[in-house]
């Protein structure tokens, strides 16, 4: 699958996977990562916790892949976090094993990082699940924010799976990659620090999953629970309160980011209006979530998440 190295020390790239959801979507991924177009070097890196369908696949069928196996259930942080410590790349991407890259999303984030001197890029996440409302229903709750088009240029917000660092500016980095992080938390941390997020259009990741409306709504919790459980830590007793205490009105304020969002695209209109029921379904999902995380903590909801 990778591509000879062109330069001293390592691949041009290393695409990290944190594999939990299971061999149907993981196959699906690494097929679309064989096809990539030009001739940039990379290593794919596969950090599991499914099992042996999942080893067993790849070491049959991608032999040049990576893969790094947990026996026990982990984290998509943990994960991540494992695999970007274990890569050797001058670019390290990141995406889901949910993922489908186009032909040229190896070169688009290469030639973005050479055009550009931000640590972190990010590019647009489209909707390769169309059949149903429930899965558009997710798609919007998750990805409104990187829908096409996006905007060009410095951001503060970054998709995790389409987003890629400068290697050697990660370097300090680790106890991020050490605990249950998400890509929010390291993009911070990089703003405090003076690096820049960009945003680049031309970066392409597609999102292709299945879901039914409950699991989505119990993962929807966890992921609420677990955001706001970690939030808390690092929050005064006032703001823990002020965000317990407004956290029922959650609902209505995501639902309006999220319609903001799509009209302003002016996309996928007709498919958001339907789903609408459901999406708010999710996003009192999440409030849910967020008032257990500020009143008890986050619990084991990292371990929900998929």
């Amino acid at each position: 699958m990778a591509k000879p190295n062109n330069f001293i020390g390592g691949p041009q790239l290393s695409i990290v996977i944190a594999s939990i959801n299971g061999l149907n979507y993981l196959s699906e991924c690494l097929s679309s990562l064989k096809q990539q177009d030009g001739e940039i070097s990379a290593e794919i890196i596969v950090v599991d916790c499914v099992g042996d369908s999942v080893t067993n696949f790849v070491t049959a069928q991608y032999p040049g892949v990576r893969l790094i196996p947990f026996d026990t259930p982990m984290s998509i942080p943990a994960l991540r976090g494992s695999g970007i410590r274990a890569a050797s790349g001058e670019i390290i991407a990141i995406t889901e094993d949910h993922c489908i890259a186009p032909k040229d999303w190896f070169q688009t984030i290469w030639l973005s990082h050479q055009e550009q001197s931000a640590t972190a890029i990010g590019g647009s996440v489209e909707n390769a699940a169309t059949e149903r409302l429930t899965d558009w229903a997710v798609f919007f709750c998750e990805y409104s924010n990187f829908l096409s088009p996006i905007p060009v240029g410095v951001v503060h917000d970054l998709p995790g799976p389409n987003v890629s660092y400068k290697r050697d500016a990660l370097g300090n980095q680790h106890q991020i990659f050490e605990g249950d992080y998400y890509e929010y938390s390291l993009h911070q941390n990089l703003e405090s620090k003076g690096h820049h997020l960009w945003s680049d259009p031309s970066i392409r990741i597609l999102h292709k999953r299945h879901y039914r409306v409950q699991d989505f709504f119990i993962e929807r919790f966890h992921y609420g629970r677990w955001f706001a459980g970690t939030r808390k830590h690092n929050s005064s007793w006032p703001k823990q309160l002020y965000f317990l205490i407004f956290s029922p009105l959650l609902p209505l304020l995501i639902l309006g980011r999220i319609s903001q969002r799509v009209i302003s695209r002016r996309k996928h209109l007709v498919p958001y209006i339907k789903s609408l029921p459901t999406i708010f379904l999710f996003t009192f999902a999440w409030a849910l979530g967020e008032f257990i995380g500020y009143a008890t903590g986050p619990g084991k909801s990292v371990l929900r998440l998929r």
